[in-house]
């Protein structure tokens, strides 16, 4: 555990107004707090976050802005990133979308978490010690759709900001997406094997990086063999198996498509 005390005080001092508990702890053990200033949004923090033992990453509270009555979202992001610190002994990164296959959020879009600075900036950013020294920081979670998420990764924070209208407008976890998904196919490359001369795809895999694809035919040995394999681009991929196409266009990372037919439809199963 973390014995440094400057991490409440942090909290407690953050955007000049006293914290109200919440009675619910996180995973049992991480207090919240709300916080609410005249010029600022509801604040949901964590207040005991950087006691938790991490392997990776300098100890942080964490944070999420919401609209009043948004409370029980916050609750369920906060609870998804102390999950993983406590089973992972990491801090979340900053700038990388945690995307999920499906909203978190019942009702909702939400399906993404993406840590970035605050608006506050370092008075509320970067926790310190009595000698000015950094002891570690508030990370500041914002809950995004997926196409949120991916105009993220793809452009970066303040893009998305800028596009969205502004850090307001992704406050409301009921909004639709303030982007549009991602339309046509990817520019990534395509592993496949050469079985794909005579026979469809039937699984095809979407990496976030690359589509891998396979028949069903491959045997351990055959895929063992880098001579039975090729690599072409997407484009070439939905055109030679156009069936594939709606797979491709909106395919998440991870997700993996299971054609039966030909038809186009295809169940998902995911990573």
């Amino acid at each position: 555990m973390n014995p440094n005390q400057r991490f409440p005080e942090h909290v407690f001092d953050a955007l000049g107004v006293p914290p109200h508990p919440f009675q619910e702890r996180l995973s049992g053990e991480v207090m919240v707090v709300a916080k609410q200033p005249e010029d600022g949004p509801l604040t949901i923090m964590t207040a005991g976050a950087s006691r938790l033992p991490v392997d990776s990453g300098e100890p942080v509270e964490l944070a999420v802005e919401v609209l009043p009555g948004h409370e029980g979202a916050a609750l369920a992001a906060l609870e998804i990133v102390v999950d993983d610190m406590l089973q992972h002994r990491r801090v979340p990164p900053v700038g990388a979308p945690w995307r999920n296959s499906e909203p978190f959020l019942k009702g909702t879009q939400i399906s993404a978490l993406l840590v970035t600075p605050s608006r506050w900036g370092a008075a509320f950013d970067d926790v310190l010690e009595a000698d000015g020294t950094p002891a570690g920081h508030v990370r500041t979670l914002r809950l995004l759709t997926d196409a949120e998420a991916e105009f993220a990764s793809q452009s970066g924070r303040n893009e998305l900001v800028a596009q969205a209208g502004g850090v307001d407008a992704l406050l409301d976890v009921l909004r639709t997406s303030t982007v549009q998904p991602r339309a046509g196919v990817p520019n990534v490359p395509v592993f496949l094997s050469k079985l794909h001369e005579q026979h469809p795809p039937r699984w095809v895999t979407f990496t976030g990086a690359d589509l891998r694809s396979v028949t069903g035919l491959e045997s351990e040995e055959y895929m063992d063999d880098a001579s039975n394999h090729e690599v072409i681009s997407a484009q070439t991929f939905v055109n030679r198996f156009p069936f594939v196409t709606e797979f491709v266009s909106g395919a998440r990372t991870g997700q993996t498509a299971l054609f039966v037919d030909q038809s186009g439809r295809f169940v998902l199963e995911e990573e």
